[in-house]
């Protein structure tokens, strides 16, 4: 036999081995996670007395759960589950345990319970919970320090502050566009208008580009931020695009409700989201965004307020009242809601406008 025969035949009969190696491997695999799923039973021994599902709690608040027995199963002990808390406990007649709800971030955590029972199996079950956020935010009012002129044609639906310039997108059927504009003229010395099926939103500039978001049609755009041509068309999973910001390493998206969606800038796929609450509710209707000294400031749409967000956590920790900014003598019939929040980082200012607003606003904060 050559030797050409002999190589032929190791290495058949090693693949053969290994491929074997590969299937016992796969079946042990396989055999544990069936072991592992049998242990845990769809039927449960206990149901929730207290809490009731969806009921609100403070952060840190102490949560008295009580529960009832179903059957006459033998059980070993219980687990209850939330977040990083956790207390384990044997069963008695009264099922009342005290669980504390400290290191949660707002929004609906699911509270769980494991069962034990004697014969090795274990039964689980949990129920939402929601938690409001134990600070109480801090209120602001406004000062106007100085004022500029603002198109009054423009849908102001995203806005940026950068080297003496406002960037801006702007919204509706046949208007959405994205421009640049002298700050302390209005001028526009650059425009971008989109297709006229599309309704532009939010905006948001990251490293020398321009990133815009549409309303309905999960579509965005990358613009080279000196000359905005098209650099790249995105798709993103989100129902609706309202707001856009970043931190230097995520794209920050709003869709009107109290989420917000921290995104891979090349992709816009999800890397994480938070629920943004305050101490009484969900804070949602949340629209255009900007990131300031390492919070979000958002515009609630409809209002004339803009909250203030700690990212970590979603916790509303400010609210800025700008009721009668604009004067009425500044308004016309097509004189639309606040909305447009942008910040010079160099000098520390602070502007606002709105859709279909003849002004933009600098201003600073005054505590209540």
């Amino acid at each position: 036999m050559n030797s050409s025969v002999n190589i032929f035949l190791f290495v058949f009969t090693f693949a053969v081995v290994i491929h074997s190696c590969k299937n016992e491997t796969s079946k042990i695999k396989d055999n544990e996670r069936t072991a592992e799923r049998q242990r845990f039973t769809e039927q449960s021994s206990y149901t929730f007395i207290t809490p009731l599902p969806n009921h609100s709690f403070t952060i840190g608040q102490m949560l008295e759960v009580s529960l009832q027995k179903n059957d006459t199963i033998p059980v070993d002990s219980l687990k209850l589950v939330l977040g990083d808390n956790s207390v384990r406990f044997l069963p008695d007649k009264s099922f009342k345990v005290k669980l504390p709800s400290v290191g949660l971030n707002p929004g609906i955590t699911r509270l769980k319970l494991n069962i034990y029972l004697t014969d090795g199996k274990i039964q689980s079950l949990s129920i939402p919970v929601k938690f409001l956020s134990d600070i109480v935010p801090q209120e602001y009012t406004y000062r106007i320090v100085q004022e500029y002129p603002h198109d009054r044609a423009a849908y102001t639906q995203g806005f940026e502050y950068s080297k003496n310039h406002f960037y801006e997108g702007t919204g509706q059927y046949g208007e959405s566009s994205i421009r640049k504009t002298v700050y302390n003229t209005g001028e526009v010395i650059k425009y971008k208008k989109l297709s006229s099926d599309l309704f532009g939103e939010g905006i948001t500039l990251l490293n020398g580009k321009i990133y815009q978001i549409t309303y309905q049609t999960k579509i965005g755009f990358i613009y080279d931020m000196e000359t905005f041509e098209q650099l790249q068309r995105i798709y993103y999973q989100n129902q609706e695009g309202w707001g856009l910001t970043n931190n230097g390493t995520d794209i920050i998206m709003s869709d009107g409700t109290n989420i917000l969606y921290f995104m891979d800038p090349e992709y816009f796929s999800i890397r994480h989201k938070i629920e943004v609450y305050d101490n009484v509710q969900a804070v949602d209707s949340l629209n255009e965004l900007e990131y300031i000294e390492g919070l979000i400031y958002a515009n609630r749409y409809l209002s004339d307020q803009i909250v203030i967000i700690d990212p970590q956590t979603g916790k509303v920790t400010g609210k800025i009242n700008l009721n009668g900014l604009l004067k009425p003598g500044d308004s016309h019939s097509g004189t639309d809601v606040l909305n447009g929040i942008a910040w010079d980082k160099d000098n520390k200012r602070l502007f606002v406008t709105g859709k279909y607003w003849p002004k933009i606003f600098h201003i600073e904060l005054i505590n209540r």
